[in-house]
């Protein structure tokens, strides 16, 4: 279970900004997770939210938090592979303050592993790690893995022989992490591989034939339960009232099938069904799977291509205590207003809404931070501009523009 992520000097984002998933208020348990640590001595419950949103206008940094999510990740993954001398690609400082030119991109993550809260952070520039560190907390009490001052470290209890021997081996734009897990420290691997397990999907992914292709291999690959992901996939593309009946691996590619006017089955490319089917039967296996296994799934601009109904539907799974039984979580940035109706049943703290302000950075806050804003119709009062985070458009100094542009 993720409950924050937190980045600052990353793109449009300057000072620090916080996504959160700890719900704000705990009378109110709609569409929250609980998680117990039952050897914890203190501070053993943490609650999460199933789903949360992220909206804002054009070019306010919703992508930028989703995609410092996924290079964070990303990062994890491969710095190992990194060699000497080699520019961190992670470092992407805010461009509009020539002093964050000199300053490291930090980012840091409060995630769930076996019901213990671990906490991983990173600070870097251009091709040096600054800082690094790890701690959890095992009996609610917070305990040091190790921290690290750029090529200086320092352990935690436990790791006396196996420690040296790793710190030697990292270099100045690797990760200690990466290189722990490699090493098999169980913990490293343990954090190592829940981040790694993070579906993030940025913009250019998830509207992209490579998500395609890579998300219908789960289809048809040879897994515990295999059948069962393909008959929901099909039942709920047939529920969704696509016309498509069915769909087949062949030639290393997915199929449809439709039927025609005598009741026989007619194959189609993929290709040839629009983007929101493609998208749906792409999609769905993804979140079955989360669902399942308790997963974080993370998406930016998830409603482009789908039908509001079929959106509201994905995101009503999520926040159902009877499907979503072990955990599983949804983040997602789009400009679909619909999904925030009274019938969507959105928490407060779950809608955040992101603007940029006067000098152009990335601010984030959530409506349960507004004063004054209670329950109510979350859709209306953000159209009305009363909850801000919406475009502001000079439209009758650009009418009088273009009328001079066309009488001229």
């Amino acid at each position: 279970m993720l409950l924050n992520f937190r980045v600052s000097n990353f793109r449009s984002i300057n000072e620090m900004i916080e996504l959160s998933m700890i719900p704000a208020d705990l009378k109110n348990s709609a569409n929250v997770i609980k998680k117990i640590n039952p050897d914890a001595t203190k501070n053993k419950d943490y609650y999460g939210l199933t789903s949360a949103a992220i909206y804002g206008p054009n070019a306010s940094g919703k992508s930028n938090i989703i995609r410092a999510l996924h290079e964070f990740k990303e990062y994890i993954r491969n710095s190992t592979d990194n060699k000497p001398n080699d520019t961190i690609k992670l470092f992407n400082p805010f461009h509009l303050c020539e002093a964050n030119m000199l300053k490291p991109s930090s980012f840091s993550l409060d995630i769930l592993i076996e019901n213990v809260l671990h906490t991983y952070s990173v600070e870097v520039f251009q091709k040096k790690v600054m800082n690094e560190s790890l701690f959890f907390y095992p009996k609610g009490l917070k305990v040091k893995v190790f921290e690290r001052n750029e090529q200086t470290f320092n352990k935690g209890n436990g790791y006396e022989g196996i420690f040296e021997t790793i710190k030697q081996r990292t270099t100045e734009n690797q990760l200690f992490l990466g290189k722990a897990a490699i090493e098999n420290v169980e913990i490293a691997k343990s954090v190592y591989e829940r981040i790694s397990l993070l579906l993030i999907f940025t913009t250019d992914l998830f509207h992209s034939e490579r998500f395609n292709e890579a998300a219908n291999r789960h289809l048809f690959r040879s897994f515990e339960g295999e059948s069962l992901i393909l008959d929901l996939s099909r039942s709920l593309i047939q529920k969704l009232d696509t016309q498509v009946v069915d769909f087949v691996e062949k030639d290393g590619g997915i199929k449809t099938i439709h039927l025609n006017d005598k009741n026989e089955r007619i194959e189609f490319e993929f290709s040839d069904e629009s983007s929101g089917t493609q998208r749906t039967i792409s999609f769905s296996p993804l979140i079955f799977l989360a669902l399942r296994y308790g997963d974080v799934i993370v998406v930016d601009e998830f409603e482009r291509s789908l039908h509001p109904e079929i959106a509201q539907y994905i995101l009503s799974l999520f926040n159902d205590p009877e499907v979503n039984k072990n955990g599983a979580q949804f983040i997602f940035a789009t400009h679909d207003t619909i999904l925030l109706s009274p019938e969507n049943n959105l928490r407060r703290d779950q809608i955040n809404l992101v603007e940029k302000n006067s000098k152009g950075e990335t601010e984030l806050y959530t409506v349960s931070d507004i004063k004054g804003i209670r329950e109510g119709n979350f859709e209306k009062w953000y159209v009305e501009g009363r909850l801000g985070a919406v475009p502001n458009i000079a439209k009758e100094t650009f009418r009088h523009e273009l009328i001079e542009f066309i009488n001229s």
